[in-house]
């Protein structure tokens, strides 16, 4: 019998340092973990070779039931494809077990849909309140961009387009200044931006 771990990070914020170490104390000898938000299970490498290595005896240890999967249906199809090889898999914090040995209850089967439900209307919550926060953002906050924020206007980029609106053409201003073209018209655009917006 073999003690396996599956640890999986969705979003930037999540480490999967936490995971590991949870894994670890509750017996996991090797973790699989990946860095991804995916949807399904497709691009989910080290889940395929987890699935792939288990066999009748061994245990998958996950943190919790949003780990190994973000839709029902694959988290039916993933438990599933487990017990029936005649692996189990604990989900330690939602304290859950399905055992491929022996028969999951119907009370079992019945608490993984919710918690599988739980966990999706969590993510869609999440989401929401996401969406709405930038949507408040952009109404409030003229200056408000998704993004990286633009850069400072240097005396430097405020020479460059002096220049550029004194006539010179931007082959001569990239020569003098060493910006590329392309900077150059970003700067122009965004001296022009920022002019209409003090308006």
């Amino acid at each position: 019998m073999a003690i396996y771990g599956y640890a999986r990070v969705s979003t930037l914020g999540q480490e999967l340092k936490e995971q590991k170490s949870l894994l670890k104390k509750n017996g996991a000898e090797v973790i699989f973990s990946e860095k991804m938000s995916a949807t399904n299970r497709s691009g989910r490498n080290e889940l395929k070779k987890l699935l792939e290595l288990i066999k009748p005896g061994d245990i998958v240890l996950v943190k919790k039931i949003d780990r190994l999967a973000r839709s029902i249906r694959d988290l039916r199809m993933i438990v599933d494809e487990i017990i029936e090889k005649g692996s189990s898999v604990i989900f330690i914090e939602d304290k859950m077990e399905f055992n491929g040995s022996e028969k999951s209850s119907p009370l079992q089967t019945m608490m993984l849909n919710m918690l599988g439900s739980f966990a999706e209307f969590e993510r869609d919550l999440i989401v929401t309140r996401t969406q709405e926060g930038k949507a408040y953002a952009k109404k409030t906050n003229k200056n408000y961009s998704e993004g990286r924020p633009k850069a400072k206007l240097t005396p430097r980029k405020m020479e460059a387009y002096n220049k550029l609106m004194s006539g010179k053409s931007y082959k001569q201003v990239s020569k003098e200044t060493e910006f590329s073209k392309s900077t150059l018209q970003r700067i122009k655009r965004q001296v022009l931006e920022e002019m209409e917006n003090k308006e």
